[in-house]
């Protein structure tokens, strides 16, 4: 009952800032783009959707530090974090809200830039994928970026906005490297590159491409995502216990 009451609490200040609309205003232009080039462009429907997922697991961390920074600046604000730091019993619920706010918000955000491309393309050409499979994808995206919302979570909060873009820009370059062979082998490692690799090899395998060998680092990529996201969410909750509001000024 109290993450709930802290929740709508969050919820309630969104209200007056545009980062609400932000989830929603992004993913639709993004796809009034994105259907406006494939509605002329000459490449197969395979390669269109390869390439729009990629974009999208390509922005994403940009659009995670934007966003945690935000929430922080937010409490920061509204008096140095300590009303977020003695607002509950037991303390970490409080962050605990920020991580489920910024998870739902991310799945809005997803769920509209998937599945709206899923309708918008249909209207273009033949949808080659069901609609399970892109609800599969934005499952994939969600759940790979746990991970990345949690450690820009931390960055905003204890250190600065800058840093956390910043790391979030370095995140989207690391993506944009791996999808090549530059990543065979490394991407598992590398928590940014997760949601497209595991796209990349849901949609390679569901449209049986011709000459495509599963990736041999899939299963070490699966239990490694798992395993860092569970060990990040506990060491999170540990560290804001202990944490003073202390926090490192641009």
């Amino acid at each position: 009952m109290q993450l709930m009451r802290l929740l709508k609490a969050d919820l309630l200040k969104l209200k007056f800032t545009h980062m609400i609309w932000m989830h929603v205003y992004i993913p639709l232009l993004g796809l009034f783009i994105f259907l406006s080039y494939f509605s002329y462009a000459p490449w197969s429907n395979f390669d269109e959707i390869i390439v729009y997922m990629q974009v999208l697991c390509i922005v994403f961390p940009i659009l995670i530090g934007i966003i945690t920074s935000m929430l922080a600046d937010q409490e920061w604000s509204a008096g140095g974090f300590q009303i977020m730091l003695f607002h509950s019993d037991p303390k970490y619920l409080t962050m605990a809200s920020k991580l489920i706010l910024s998870l739902l918000l991310g799945m809005i955000s997803t769920l509209l830039a998937v599945l709206g491309f899923y309708i918008g393309y249909s209207f273009i050409d033949n949808a080659i994928f069901s609609i399970t499979v892109y609800l599969a994808v934005a499952g994939i995206i969600i759940g790979s970026n746990i991970f990345q919302y949690i450690l820009h979570l931390f960055l905003s909060f204890r250190f600065s906005k800058g840093i956390s873009i910043g790391v979030g820009i370095a995140e989207a370059l690391a993506v944009a490297l791996f999808i090549t062979g530059m990543g065979d082998g490394r991407w598992p490692f590398v928590p940014s590159t997760w949601s497209i690799r595991f796209i990349a090899a849901l949609l390679t395998d569901t449209e049986h491409v011709s000459g495509h060998l599963l990736d041999p680092f899939l299963h070490l990529g699966v239990i490694i995502s798992i395993g860092a996201t569970v060990l990040s969410i506990v060491l999170l909750l540990i560290w804001f216990t202990r944490w003073e509001g202390k926090k490192l000024e641009e």
